[in-house]
């Protein structure tokens, strides 16, 4: 039952609210229908909603006239404002006003004036209408000629001042209404920052006065409000805003009266809202807003009819000028432009008038005081005038009364009011303001504050100024305007002492004067002139008539009851101090604006700015100290700057020599380190034979150390060193030694090494294990000299000592060289000069005569081993005193029967050489010896069938039974027959390089042994050529302008994807420079950055844009995998991709140097033009920046330096990041950090991920636009994300080494597992890095494999860090275990180039110098599949051309030619090899190997050298005659491939021979493809 009583009444209660809820609900709905008051002034007028909103223009009651009709300031020819402010507007001061008019109706008037009123700020970009300052003026002591008081323009309407039909219209930044802005803020945040939001409160400072009205101050700006705060002139330097109280008025800290206002009124809020607090329940927001309805009424009240009446007019103590009624009457009559107004009208427009703003309100500057009374709370006797106690500067000092001097306390308002508001109301009640005339007093005309780089300015002069500014026109037209009659001067300038100086001043025309100038000179004692009066008063009608929240107006929602009308009626400013201070009744008078003849408290005297002033205080006669107005200041914004631009700029620009200084430093370092490295540790392996002994030996400082194997042989009595594969590198021949054998052992160190020198040989300088195994090898040696009867003496030094005094074969290989030279010049009777040994010196000489040729020395010379049958018989046969070495005269006497015998002569040699026991015959078996060992010289092998059949030919030949012994006459019938004796006598060594004189019959020797080598070959060869004919010279046009241009148009038909891409590419460029330059220097000139730094921002601006176009575009030349894909297509066609890589570097240049070649260009103009730049801005002021830079902000007291632009922001920054990686980018891209520091290089290249995202952070700064990058960047980006995933795809993957063999040359042959379905084509190449050396490390080399065969192969010769650590990885000998393992390696490709395009050509010239053959080893392998495969291609014809030094550089190639000449069977291929070593270094062995090929081609047709068919040259190819005479050989063909690839040098010889032979008209256009290695 309880519980069904319980359902029943909660039933009841929800039926209730059910039934209330709408009626509740309606109740809240009528309440939320009250509208708020606007705080923007948008939609006051419904039908106009702009109409008085914020940014509204100042309107206009007198035509504009500004210079040019748009925007020019008027006035130009009118007289400069300091000197009109000196004629008119200077007078005595200390006159009190004529009507009793007192401080507080001219600081309520200021107040009026921010509340309506702000066209402070100036507009953006600055624009200067600077004041020159005269000579002589009080601001120009110096007499300056270029002084000028700086005035910035004011903000304006950017749709305006574009045409004469739409002039420049300034803005006015807050309301014309008042609306209660002063008190409440320009905007709802505002509002909010300095509401308590409890209580309907504006915060208070100390809650605990939340009770106590009197004793409530705004809390303090900790929030940091942008307040105005310009520096305090009398202390001239910034202050924190936060030293300001949150109020609503962004410039109510002026001064300390304006400031009291402020209070007076955020105490008058709180008051009324704690009125209100019981009616309203403590809700907050309604409280709030009722209170401040109730606040802008009553302001309202108080400007329009306490204010503005004794303002506009004082008649007398008790009349004032009418103010018409809100509402007219209905029966009153009414005349004239007043009747308009009557209540709100929505078609009045209420803004604020040019004429109002420039010069009416400025009326009151005459009434301002130089100072202020302070008066204390009365006592019952005297009134308390009182002194301030501020820490004022230039204040006097002694007993005395020192009122408050306002020149002083501009912005320095927070402490008076703090300290004494009370007093200060007290004061502006009996103080009374200036008289009303034309005098300016001069804390406002020559005090007034002003920036840091200018403390002091002239308020009259500003005003005159402002007006020309705003295009103002002249006084008389102004008043016609406002329907007056024009004034003469003598009614103008009646109140001047010496008017004929204002007359003649404006040079007696009337129509130059300046409004505020003739609108002050009207001014009466009653106030205001007729002309400044009417402005006033039409103003303030539009105000009031044309806002629709106006208390009086009843019809608008939001009215006040008549009742609420009368008690806002009744409040006057005195009714408010009264009742918010502790100001009592009896201490102001009733009427707070006058101060009438028995007032309470009148000032004892009337304050002027002299600084002692006689007054008369409570009846005794004193003297009032006023303090002196602090001088006028400049300032420099770059102070403070100077040494950090400096040090910054320097620093970047040493950030270049000190990394070329660092780099350099760290090759220098990794050049020691791998000289350290070249040392090894020497292999402990254990060995049971006494005579052999591992060791590691000593080669030299520059040669890497070597794991080796010594020998002791006392057979044959030497001492055999071989690698540890047994292979033989060197031996100490003791047969015929004579003197004692020298031991030097180390006594340092691990005592370990010893060096073996040995007469007439280099020393063996070995190191082993330990000590102990130094000793047991001593031992040994010592044993087996001992057997060889050989005396030995035994030396203990430094391991330093050692090193240092070794005989090295570095060292002596130098006393070689000239040792050959010396021997060529006895040969040939050459002249020292020739051969460049005329520099020798006797002591040289004298050495040179005493060398004695080792064995291996003689071998090394000939390029051939030293245990090869060959050189041991010609050893042996050359040494003719069996001394075991070969002497000076007796090397001499060999070399001049092979350079310049007859062929008799040579044959003897040759038959000597194997005739070993001088017997005067060879046998049959001798002869076959001396065959096969010519044989083994190249390499190469016959059969015994072969062979036979050979010797039964030239025993034929010979007239010889076979198997019989041949005497030398018989030899020479097989040698030296008259068939060949023309060959052999003509095979001298007289070559063009030896000099002029080497000519014969007007054909060089060199040529006729050409000629005589290319008959030789005329029964070899497999078809008879015309290549060797040479080709007609073609007529090139007589001048030489001519020829220049004919050549030109040849190179540009070769180049002219590549011209025409290139030109593409930096035309574009430019146009992104231009345009941009062009937006910056004229679109966007309102921006202002460009007034400020000049023409250098727009240079700056278009480099920024052409750096992120080629930046980016970098990115595209790095895809080489889409670039690959791409040069398949069609494309391929009309975009010549095998120029990325030059592409690249080209694009890099054109960045750098605009902040590659075009980066580089366009970073370097960057920077410098942003050093210029930061100049500018470091020295402007910090407020001007703010308009520029607006994503920067920065507290009103601190100043923007250089350090804070370039450090403090992140576009300053990262700019400074950027330029540092630039700088080490760029100087680790040289050639020689990549062939010193390939690491360093790939490492610091790889900072290009640092580069682009700080890029990225550069523009997001939004410094001086949005970040543009972007719009460049994303599409190449992709294109590179997705180019690195498909190499990431391929070269994360192991790939097994399946051999590793070290070549001749330092050459290191990998041959790897191919990866499935990794196709590619002959020339391609890949990146490869090793897993041992750092899988992310990559090197680019071509592929020297065919693509037909199931592995990859590659070429690599050890020329840097990385290469040369490569070798040793994959050297055996460095490797003590027999089951070695090749370390793997990953592989990333394959990459497209030029040289894969051969077979595209009818015919294909191939061009491979050193290491650069490597891709040709791809192609040759290629063409041999090709030619054995039913395939077509449109190549015909292939010419390889090999250039070497020397037949042994490169021996691995010679397997893939000799390969091509077995399959070649449809002679698609011509080999010639070029030998250049021999015209370079005059090298023996190249001599005597070319005579001995003569012999041997006979023989075996083939090169003694190579052992192939090919044909051998010596000296360097005449490329040019050779592409010609292939138009002689293939008339047919239209177009020639030239593919070449080596070092620089050999490529441009190419190139130019390209270029030479295309001069030729009617022949094939030659196509040059080159890489450089």
């Amino acid at each position: 039952m309880y519980g069904s009583n319980r359902h029943r009444r909660y039933l009841f209660l929800g039926i209730l609210l059910l039934f209330l809820d709408p009626v509740y609900s309606q109740a809240k709905e009528e309440e939320k229908l009250i509208e708020p008051v606007p705080q923007d002034g948008f939609f006051n007028n419904l039908n106009h909603p702009d109409w008085g909103a914020v940014d509204d223009i100042l309107i206009r009651k007198s035509p504009p006239a500004y210079q040019d009709g748009v925007y020019e300031p008027a006035g130009q020819d009118r007289p400069n404002p300091f000197t009109i402010s000196e004629i008119a507007h200077k007078g005595e001061s200390g006159l009190g006003s004529a009507r009793n008019r007192t401080a507080m109706l001219v600081y309520f008037g200021q107040q009026v004036v921010e509340e309506i009123l702000d066209v402070q700020r100036p507009g953006c970009p600055r624009e200067f209408f600077n004041i020159p300052v005269p000579k002589n003026h009080p601001f120009n002591p110096d007499n300056l000629d270029n002084l000028q008081m700086p005035l910035q323009r004011s903000r304006f309407n950017q749709r305006t001042g574009q045409t004469a039909g739409n002039p420049r219209q300034q803005l006015n930044e807050i309301t014309p209404f008042i609306d209660g802005t002063l008190f409440y803020g320009p905007g709802k945040a505002w509002t909010d920052a300095i509401r308590e939001f409890k209580h309907g409160y504006l915060k208070v400072r100390d809650p605990s006065t939340y009770e106590n009205i009197t004793k409530q101050f705004p809390a303090d700006n900790d929030i940091r409000l942008p307040f105005a705060n310009p520096p305090p002139p009398a202390d001239h330097y910034l202050k924190p805003v936060n030293r300001f109280f949150r109020l609503g008025n962004p410039r109510g800290f002026e001064n300390p009266f304006l400031l009291t206002f402020g209070v007076i009124f955020f105490r008058w809020h709180n008051s009324i809202a704690k009125s209100l607090r019981a009616e309203y329940k403590d809700d907050d927001e309604r409280l709030f807003e009722e209170a401040r309805r109730r606040v802008i009424a009553h302001h309202q009240k108080i400007v329009m009819y306490d204010w503005l009446p004794r303002w506009l007019e004082i008649k007398n103590e008790t009349t004032f000028f009418e103010i018409p009624k809100y509402i007219r009457d209905p029966d009153e009559a009414c005349t004239g432009k007043l009747c308009a107004f009557n209540g709100y009208d929505s078609e009045i427009h209420p803004g604020i008038s040019q004429e109002f703003q420039t010069a009416a309100m400025r009326f009151g500057h005459t009434l301002v005081t130089p100072g202020l009374w302070l008066r204390g709370p009365e006592d019952s006797t005297k009134c308390n005038w009182r002194d301030h106690t501020l820490g004022m500067p230039n204040q006097p000092h002694g007993p005395s009364y020192r009122p408050i001097r306002l020149c002083n306390a501009f912005w320095n308002s927070r402490e008076p009011v703090d300290s004494m508001m009370d007093d200060i109301i007290r004061g502006m009640s009996s103080t009374l303001a200036e008289k009303e005339d034309n005098i300016v007093v001069p804390d406002l005309r020559e005090h007034l504050f002003g920036p840091l780089e200018f403390s002091r300015r002239d308020l009259v002069a500003i005003n005159i100024q402002r007006a020309r500014e705003h295009g103002l026109t002249d006084y008389n037209s102004i008043r016609k305007a406002f329907e007056l009659v024009p004034l003469p001067w003598e009614n103008v300038t009646r109140h001047l002492t010496e008017p004929e100086k204002l007359v003649k001043l404006y040079q007696n025309d009337s129509s130059k004067l300046d409004l505020f100038v003739g609108g002050l000179l009207e001014t009466t004692d009653s106030g205001p002139g007729p002309l400044f009066q009417k402005i006033l008063l039409d103003q303030f009608m539009r105000i009031r008539h044309g806002d629709r929240f106006w208390f009086e107006n009843k019809g608008n929602g939001y009215n006040f009851t008549d009742e609420e009308i009368e008690e806002i009626r009744n409040v006057t400013l005195r009714s408010i101090i009264l009742n918010v201070t502790d100001v009592r009744e009896g201490e102001i008078q009733e009427d707070v604006f006058i101060h009438k003849p028995g007032d309470v408290c009148r000032q004892p005297c009337q304050l002027n700015s002299n600084q002692n002033i006689p007054c008369r205080v409570n009846s005794a006669q004193v003297t009032v100290l006023s303090e002196n107005c602090t001088s006028l200041k400049h300032y420099d914004y770059f102070t403070g700057s100077g040494a950090a631009y400096i040090l910054t700029f320097l620093g970047l620009g040493l950030c270049v020599p000190g990394t070329v200084g660092i780099m350099i430093c760290m090759a220098k370092y990794r050049a020691k380190q791998m000289q350290r490295g070249r040392q090894r540790r020497s292999p402990h392996r254990p060995n049971d034979d006494p005579n052999v002994f591992a060791a590691v030996e000593w080669v030299g400082p520059n040669s890497d150390e070597r794991n080796v194997i010594v020998k002791l042989e006392r057979s044959r009595k030497k001492i055999h060193v071989e690698d540890m594969r047994r292979k033989p590198l060197r031996m100490l021949d003791l047969r015929s030694v004579k003197q004692k054998v020298h031991y030097r052992l180390s006594s340092d160190g691990l005592q370990n090494i010893v060096a073996i020198r040995v007469q007439g040989d280099i020393d063996l300088v070995i190191k082993f294990l330990d000590l102990e195994e130094r000793e047991k090898f001593k031992k040994n040696v010592d044993n087996f000299l001992v057997d060889l009867q050989i005396e030995r003496e035994i030396h203990e030094f430094t391991e330093k000592s050692i090193y240092d005094n070794a005989q090295t074969k570095e060292e002596r290989q130098k006393y070689l060289d000239k040792f050959f030279r010396v021997i060529c010049l006895q040969a040939f009777k050459r002249q020292p000069g020739q051969l460049q040994i005329e520099n020798m010196s006797g002591d040289d000489l004298n050495k040179i005569i005493k060398i004695k040729l080792t064995r291996t020395e003689f071998a090394d010379a000939l390029g051939l081993k030293p245990n090869s049958i060959f050189v041991r018989n010609m050893f042996m046969m050359v040494d003719k005193n069996n001394s075991g070495f070969v002497e000076f005269q007796e090397f001499l006497d060999m070399f001049v029967v092979l350079a310049s015998g007859d062929a008799e002569d040579k044959a003897r040699l040759i038959f000597n050489m194997y005739d070993v026991r001088r017997q005067g015959k060879l046998s049959s078996k001798e002869f076959a010896r001396m065959i096969h060992s010519m044989l083994d010289l190249s390499d190469s092998s016959i059969s015994n069938t072969d062979m036979q059949a050979l010797m039964n030919t030239m025993y034929k030949t010979a007239g010889l039974p076979q198997n019989a012994d041949i005497d030398f006459e018989s030899f020479a019938k097989i040698f030296a027959s008259d068939e060949y004796e023309s060959t052999l006598k003509k095979a001298t060594l007289g070559i063009e390089a030896l000099g002029s004189d080497g000519k014969q019959g007007g054909q060089s020797v060199m040529a006729k042994k050409r000629t005589t080598f290319l008959e030789s070959y005329n029964g070899l060869q497999r078809k008879n050529t015309k290549i060797k004919v040479k080709a007609k010279s073609t007529e090139l046009p007589p001048s030489p302008a001519g020829q220049k241009l004919y050549e030109i148009t040849r190179k540009i038909e070769n180049y002219r994807l590549q011209i025409f891409w290139l030109s593409l590419y930096i035309l574009v460029t430019i146009g992104i420079f231009l345009e941009r330059a062009f937006y910056y220097s004229f679109e966007r000139e309102h921006a202002g950055l460009r007034r400020i730094a000049g023409y250098g921002v727009t240079v700056t601006r278009g480099a920024a844009s052409v750096m992120m176009f080629t930046y980016a575009s970098l990115l595209v030349t790095m895809s080489r995998n889409t670039i690959t894909f791409l040069r398949e297509t069609f494309l391929h066609r009309f975009i010549p991709f095998d120029s990325a890589h030059a592409m690249h570097k080209i694009i890099a240049i054109i960045a750098l140097q605009f902040t590659a070649i075009i980066a580089l260009l366009f970073t370097v103009v960057h920077c410098v033009g942003h050093g210029i730049n930061l100049y500018h801005i470091s020295t402007q002021a910090s407020s001007d920046l703010n308009c520029i830079f607006r994503e920067y902000f920065r507290a009103t007291d601190v100043l923007a330096s250089f350090q804070y632009w370039a450090f403090g922001t992140i576009t300053g920054l990262t700019g400074i990041i950027l330029t540092l990686i630039v700088i080490v980018m760029y100087v680790f891209a040289t050639t020689y950090a990549r062939r010193n520091l390939f690491n360093a290089f790939w490492v610091t290249h790889s900072f290009y991920i640092l580069l682009y995202i700080f890029m990225v952070m550069h523009g997001t700064g939004r410094l001086v636009q949005p970040p543009l990058f972007q719009n460049y960047f994303y599409g190449p980006l992709f294109i590179f994300i997705v180019d690195k995933f498909i190499s990431l795809s391929r070269n994360q993957v192991e790939i097994d080494v399946i051999s590793a063999d070290l070549l001749p040359s330092d050459v290191t042959a990998l041959k790897f597992k191919r990866p499935i379905n990794f196709e590619y084509k002959s020339g391609q190449w890949v990146r490869i890095s090793c897993a041992a050396l750092g899988k992310s490390e990559y090197h680019p080399f071509t592929l020297t494999s065919s693509p037909h065969e199931d592995y990859l192969s590659v070429h690599i010769r050890a020329v840097g860090p990385w290469t040369t650590n490569l070798r040793k990885t994959y050297d055996a000998n460095n490797v003590d275990s027999e089951s070695w393992t090749p370390p793997k390696v990953y592989v990333d490709g394959p990459f497209g180039e030029g040289h894969q395009d051969w077979y595209k050509f009818p015919v294909a010239v191939l061009v491979g110098g050193g290491i650069g053959v490597t891709p040709f080893a791809s192609i040759l392998k290629d063409i041999v599949y090709k030619t054995t495969q039913p395939i077509r291609f449109p190549c015909q014809k292939v010419y390889f051309l090999w250039v070497t030094r020397t037949q042994k550089q490169f021996e691995w190639l010679t397997d893939i030619i000799r390969e091509v000449e077995e399959k070649d069977i449809k002679d698609l291929v011509s080999v010639h090899i070029f030998i250049t070593q021999f015209q370079q270094k005059f090298d023996l062995r190249t001599t005597m190997l070319y005579i001995c090929e003569r012999h041997f081609q006979k023989i075996a047709g083939k090169s003694l050298f190579t052992g192939l068919k090919a044909v051998t040259h010596f000296g360097r190819p005449q490329v040019q005659g050779f592409l010609e005479s292939l138009h002689i050989e293939h008339p047919e063909a239209k177009q020639i491939g030239v593919f070449s690839c080596g070092p620089p040098p050999m490529t441009l010889n190419v190139d130019k021979a390209c270029a030479e032979a295309n001069k030729n008209e009617g022949y094939p256009t030659y196509s040059h493809h080159f890489e450089n290695f």
